[in-house]
């Protein structure tokens, strides 16, 4: 039956009940009226709290699922912010990339390891956006079920009210057949036709309630039914946006894969490129040193037959002597005999040749002594220990004179035990504005410095606190790599300017004095001692001294080492009997499946400080 229908008939029922008796059936009663009673039923309160109930539970579950879409949101902003900074930061580390030869080095490991960096985040991001669309995906399966069930359990409802509607009809019905009843009841009998009254009062009562309940049956339903087409207009409101982030989160994945890609193929032509390179620097060394050997056989050669020369001019030497007594014995019966002017003039001769042969004899010695004399002062370093590092990514290294101080590229300081440096005694990470990636660090009177080639700054921290910044300003040049103090100014070398710059004074209004470095050289660390400045440099793979002349530098001695070096730090030791010693603290980065490495030498050679 149609609910217009069962309107109908519950309209025709109220009009026949609502319809005034015969006045010959009623008897007199003016005292009598009719009260209708507005109390709620049981039947009524339990389906108020059962509507009630459903209600909270559906206001609980939009609150959920606006929860869930604004931690979506934000989720999708701050990955939006974060490859919007690594997309920026890629750019950057591109166009330094486009510079002078001497940078592609060390700008391709860093652009390696922002695009690791990045390739990571991006996989993480991945692993979150999955994780948040499955859980998503359960909310919106989870709500799906749950409107199923209240769909059902509608439907249920709905049927149980059908049953109660047509109960109600069969009780308006014999309601009916009782009024009746009574008003034949009545005309026979005045109590009868009173209680029949009663009745008749009573059921219209019942029916006046049975049709409130109906009626608000009947609005509970629609209301019910608008408020699930809403919560099933928001599931597919919630579904077609999670489509929609889905969509765009394939296509910038495709965009960071190209982006990827382009920058693995041109980081590959440009390694490909730095191999050729070096294979051509490691070519020409060869055969530097195969010269040099050369040079070396032949000069040890020339040298020999100098003594040679020597040995013969000697006993030479000896042969004229004995002539030369022979001529002044036989001067001197001369001088007897024809005067002093023969005499000197046979004394002469002989001291001219006796000067000349030992002129040549002194260049002879000095000559053979060059090479004795650089082979004695060769520097010379004498492995003593090596450790593994703990840490990720280590780049800066400096001692302090009880702890061994490690900055990582994350931007971690750590403090490590100097006897054994794979302990980790502490580790900070600093407070500062990202991106922060320090390269090198110094360390001078109490103060902590961290070179920070990510922003061109230099960066000043207390021991006592290395995580909190004390002071920062910008360095000279616009690419800096390597940082070091020696005892009154701090120096760092560009790689972009390729110059050594004396920093005078330290923050935001300090000046700087420009070195510039003759050779064809890349040093990536740093470290003075006494009065010479040691470089490392990562095209020849060399230790080189140089003492500062003026306004540029001069080479002292250099020593070539078997592994690269990431940074170095000279630390003088007293021994016994008073003879000090200078001992070699290197960092190796990772090569291959070995990690980084912390290598200690001592250093021997004569005159290494100047």
């Amino acid at each position: 039956m149609e609910p217009d229908d069962i309107q109908r008939e519950l309209d025709q029922v109220w009009q026949r009940v609502n319809a005034p008796p015969d006045a010959s059936m009623m008897p007199p009663s003016p005292g009598i009226s009719f009260a209708l009673t507005d109390a709620p039923t049981i039947t009524r309160e339990v389906s108020l709290e059962a509507i009630s109930l459903i209600k909270r539970q559906h206001r609980s579950e939009l609150l959920r699922l606006q929860q869930y879409i604004e931690l979506k949101e934000r989720s999708v902003r701050e990955l939006s912010d974060r490859l919007a900074a690594a997309e920026s930061e890629v750019q950057h580390l591109r166009a330094r990339s486009q510079s002078e030869e001497q940078r592609v080095y060390q700008e391709v490991l860093g652009a390696s390891v922002e695009l690791e960096n990045a390739r990571k985040a991006v996989q993480l991001q991945e692993e979150r956006f999955a994780q948040e669309e499955a859980v998503l995906r359960g909310i919106a399966e989870q709500t799906r079920r749950q409107l199923a069930a209240e769909t059902s359990r509608w439907h249920e409802l709905e049927r149980q009210w059908g049953e109660r509607e047509q109960q109600y009809l069969l009780e308006i019905r014999e309601l009916q057949a009782r009024a009746q009843h009574a008003q034949e009841d009545s005309a026979q009998n005045e109590s009868r036709s009173r209680r029949s009254m009663e009745e008749l009062a009573e059921a219209k009562g019942a029916i006046e309630r049975t049709l409130a309940e109906l009626l608000q049956e009947r609005a509970d339903r629609e209301a019910a039914d608008k408020e699930r087409d809403k919560a099933l207009g928001r599931v597919k409101e919630v579904e077609d946006h999670v489509r929609a982030l889905q969509n765009l989160w394939e296509e910038e994945r495709k965009q960071w894969q190209e982006l990827w890609d382009r920058e693995r193929s041109t980081w590959e032509s440009q390694r490909q490129e730095f191999a050729k390179w070096e294979e051509k620097v490691r070519a020409e060394r060869e055969a530097w040193h195969a010269n040099l050997q050369s040079v070396e056989s032949r000069e040890t050669k020339y040298a020999e037959q100098m003594a040679d020369i020597l040995r013969k001019s000697a006993e030479a030497g000896e042969k004229v002597g004995a002539m030369v007594r022979l001529v002044s014995d036989k001067a001197r019966e001369l001088v007897t005999k024809k005067g002093e002017v023969a005499a000197a003039a046979a004394t002469s001769v002989p001291r001219d040749w006796r000067k000349a042969l030992w002129a040549g004899a002194a260049a002879l010695v000095l000559a053979a002594s060059v090479p004795v004399w650089r082979y004695a002062t060769r520097l010379v370093l004498k492995p003593i220990s090596s450790h593994a590092v703990m840490a990720g990514s280590p780049t800066g290294l400096a001692y302090d004179g009880t702890a061994l101080w490690m900055s990582g590229w994350e931007g971690d300081i750590y403090a490590l035990d100097p006897q054994d440096p794979s302990r980790i005694l502490s580790r900070v990470s600093v407070e500062k504005a990202a991106p922060y990636h320090p390269v090198s660090l110094a360390l001078w009177a109490g103060s902590l410095y961290s070179l920070d080639t990510a922003q061109g700054r230099v960066l000043r921290h207390l021991v006592e606190t290395p995580g909190k910044v004390d002071s920062q300003w910008q360095t000279p040049g616009p690419a800096p790599i390597a940082l070091a103090h020696d005892g009154r100014n701090l120096w760092s070398y560009d790689a972009a300017s390729r110059a050594l710059y004396r920093h005078l004074g330290e923050g935001r209004g300090a000046q700087a004095e420009a070195y510039k470095v003759e050779l064809d050289i890349l040093p990536v660390a740093l470290a003075w001692y006494k009065e010479t400045i040691w470089l490392y440099d990562a095209k020849s793979k060399q230790i080189m001294l140089f003492k500062v002349r003026g306004r540029s530098l001069q080479l002292v001695k250099a020593v070539e080492t078997k592994a690269p070096v990431q940074a170095m730090v000279l630390v003088p030791r007293s021994r016994r009997g008073g003879r000090q010693e200078l001992e070699l603290w290197m960092l190796s980065p990772a090569a291959g499946t070995a990690g980084p490495t912390l290598k200690k030498f001592v250093v021997r050679g004569g005159d290494i400080g100047g």
